[in-house]
């Protein structure tokens, strides 16, 4: 996936500001496919360049000018296209603890359960996260039952994964208690 494709289909759901942009993000595909504000503008304005949005000012009273994105006919053409390529490679994966293990034998049983269990706790709250309200509310903003019912299968897969996460990490922590005890 590109930063740009999920632009297109923000901007296809409708016409947003580089900030609204951000928001959507961090709401939403964030966990997944994470984008800084400057990665957003730098986007934006390749994407304007190659004429798949357009650019509106929006006069502001009390604020700046806001400039707001709307996707052209050319840009819903480049997302359907990317929409019905097929993938081909599986997600990168690249997990520091795991390196971390591949050298830990040289730390304290304690030190190795400490990392663990730091670990443990980011998936605690990133679990808390998906199953939160907040969460759960994004939902509503889906355009058709087949788009929410979508968007859940996304959603059902972070929570299945980091419970899956957090369920090795448990079992690391137990296994490595157990070494101690010997």
């Amino acid at each position: 996936m590109s930063l740009k494709h999920a632009i297109l289909g923000f901007l296809d759901m409708t016409p947003l500001s580089g900030y609204d942009l951000k928001k959507m993000f961090d709401a939403s595909v964030n966990f997944y496919w994470p984008a800084t504000h400057s990665q957003i503008y730098r986007t934006l304005n390749r994407m304007l360049e190659d004429g798949l949005v357009t650019q509106e000012i929006v006069h502001q009273e009390d604020y700046p000018d806001k400039k707001v994105y709307h996707v052209t006919d050319e840009g819903r053409r480049k997302l359907r296209d990317w929409l019905v390529t097929p993938g081909e490679e599986l997600p990168t994966v690249r997990h520091r603890l795991l390196v971390q293990l591949a050298w830990a034998d040289r730390l304290e049983n304690e030190e190795i359960i400490t990392l663990l269990e730091a670990y443990a706790d980011k998936l605690r709250r990133r679990l808390e996260l998906y199953h939160s309200q907040d969460q759960r509310s994004q939902l509503g903003y889906a355009r058709t039952e087949r788009e929410r019912y979508l968007w859940q299968l996304i959603l059902d897969n972070g929570i299945g994964t980091y419970e899956r996460e957090l369920e090795w990490a448990e079992g690391a922590i137990a296994g490595l208690r157990d070494f101690a005890g010997r």
